[in-house]
C-alpha cells in the first residue's frame, strides 16, 4: 500500500501539481462545506442559506479535492481550463485522464476515512447530470466509473432531470431538479450514496441532487467533488488562492485536511 500511495502522490504532483491546489480545511478561514472563504460561523453565507432551508436533506458530507482558479487575469488558468476542457466535444483527453486519476486516488487512499467519518462505506455511486447530457454520455459518468471501492455495476445508478431543473439553475437548491427513476429505487433506499461532481460553484446542483436522494430514502449522501471554483477577481478568493502554494498532494485527506 505504501508503494501505491507514493505512486499516486508522485503521479498527481507531476500531472496536476503545477496548477491544482488542495482545498483548505480551516474553521477560522473556510466554509466547512464548500471550502470557500467565510466571514463568521462554520459556513459561508450561501451554504448557511442552503442549510437553513433544507437542513438534514442536504449532503451529509461534502469532500472537495482542489481549487480551480477562475476569472484569472490574462489567459485562462490551467486549473480552470482543465475543468472546462474535459467536458468539451471531443474532450481534452489529458484533462479527462487527470480528473479521473484524482477521483481514483481519493477513493482508493481515503475510503477508510470516509467510512469512519460517514458512518460506513458508500454502497451506491452516481453523479450529477446536466440538461444537455442527462445520461451516461455525460463526462461525469466516466469519472464516476473511476471510484475505487464498492463500485460494481449493480451499485451504480442514474439520476434523471426533474421538472425544476431550469428554474434559477445557478443559485438555488431545489427538491425537484432531479428525480430517482423507479428502476433504481433499491439502489438508493437505505444506502450510503457517493455522488460525484466535477465543479462546485454555488453547490446548487450537487445539493439539489442530495435532497432528491434523501427524499428518495438514501440513508446518507456524500458528495465527492473534484474542484471548488474560486474567482481570482474576488478579494477573499484571491487571498485564499494566494495562500495555497503547495502542489496538489493526493495524500491530503479531503475529510481531515491532513496527510493520511
Amino acid at each position: 500500500m505504501t508503494d501505491q500511495r507514493d505512486q499516486y502522490q508522485r503521479l498527481l504532483r507531476d500531472r496536476v501539481g503545477g496548477f491544482f491546489r488542495n482545498t483548505v480545511l480551516d474553521p477560522r478561514l473556510t466554509c466547512a462545506v464548500c471550502r470557500a472563504p467565510k466571514e463568521t460561523g462554520r459556513l459561508c453565507r450561501r451554504c448557511a442559506k442552503h442549510r437553513a432551508l433544507f437542513a438534514g436533506r442536504l449532503a451529509d458530507n461534502v469532500l472537495i479535492l482542489a481549487y480551480a482558479r477562475g476569472q484569472a487575469e490574462g489567459s485562462i488558468h490551467q486549473s480552470a481550463h482543465t475543468m472546462l476542457a474535459y467536458k468539451q466535444t471531443p474532450p481534452a483527453h489529458k484533462c479527462a485522464q487527470d480528473l479521473a486519476l484524482m477521483i481514483r486516488a481519493a477513493t482508493d487512499l481515503h475510503s477508510d476515512c470516509v467510512e469512519a467519518h460517514c458512518g460506513g462505506a458508500w454502497s451506491s455511486v452516481t453523479f450529477v447530470p446536466s440538461h444537455n447530457r442527462p445520461n451516461r454520455t455525460h463526462p461525469l459518468a466516466q469519472l464516476a466509473k473511476q471510484v475505487a471501492r464498492n463500485n460494481r455495476t449493480d451499485n451504480r445508478f442514474l439520476l434523471e432531470i426533474g421538472p425544476g431543473f431550469n428554474a434559477d439553475p445557478q443559485r438555488s437548491v431545489r427538491a425537484d431538479r432531479f428525480t430517482v427513476p423507479d428502476e433504481f429505487a433499491e439502489r438508493v433506499t437505505g444506502r450510503h450514496v457517493l455522488l460525484i461532481e466535477d465543479t462546485w460553484v454555488t453547490g446548487a446542483k450537487a445539493q439539489s441532487a442530495a435532497v432528491t436522494l434523501h427524499d428518495a430514502g438514501a440513508a446518507r449522501v456524500t458528495v465527492l467533488c473534484v474542484a471548488r471554483w474560486c474567482r481570482a477577481d474576488w478579494p477573499a478568493h484571491k487571498t485564499l488562492l494566494e495562500r495555497c502554494t503547495l502542489p496538489y498532494d493526493a495524500l491530503i485527506c479531503p475529510i481531515t485536511g491532513g496527510a493520511c
